[in-house]
């Protein structure tokens, strides 16, 4: 009966396997990476936030709960002035009164262009004071990388193992 379940449960883990990739815009440039290594997320956010992605990822993000404190499924705006983001993940984190948002896309189809595996998209970051909205140029801007990426399934690539974190300590490697 051992056996058996052995069996089983390397299989499921097999087909369960996701991989996070960074979008790459045609100039090559990487927002997520930018905003996670950039001056205005620090080092405790950026742990919070990867720390929150790599859970994601161990669960498998059709799986994992999007309604928590750290990860949230966007959905329709109430008004139709502003921009609708449903459908992007946003992991976030809180630090002296200001909110770290990093936007992030579900690809169960990136074998189908190229990727290894299916891959959790992140796209680009906000960070905005404590109980407002970004501005809608904002969310605009997250969007577009969407819009683009679905359309070229650009991602950064030949970044992998403990080269592809950014600086969060001995333990995210």
């Amino acid at each position: 009966m051992g056996d058996d379940w052995s069996v089983a449960r390397t299989k499921r883990t097999q087909e369960d396997r996701w991989q996070p990739v960074f979008y790459e815009t045609a100039r090559g440039e990487r927002p997520a990476w930018g905003f996670l290594t950039g001056e205005k997320t620090p080092i405790d956010v950026r742990i919070e936030l990867l720390t929150t992605v790599r859970a994601v990822l161990q669960v498998g993000p059709p799986r994992f709960p999007t309604s928590t404190q750290r990860w949230r499924l966007m959905h329709k705006p109430a008004s139709k002035k502003e921009v609708d983001l449903s459908g992007i993940c946003e992991a976030r984190d809180k630090h002296s009164n200001k909110l770290y948002r990093l936007f992030c896309v579900i690809d169960r189809n990136a074998p189908a262009h190229g990727l290894a595996l299916p891959s959790l998209v992140l796209l680009g970051g906000v960070v905005k004071p404590a109980r407002t909205e970004a501005p809608q140029s904002e969310y605009r801007r997250i969007d577009r990388y969407r819009k683009d990426y679905q359309a070229t399934h650009r991602v950064a690539l030949g970044r992998g193992g403990a080269e592809w974190w950014p600086d969060v300590g001995p333990d995210m490697s």
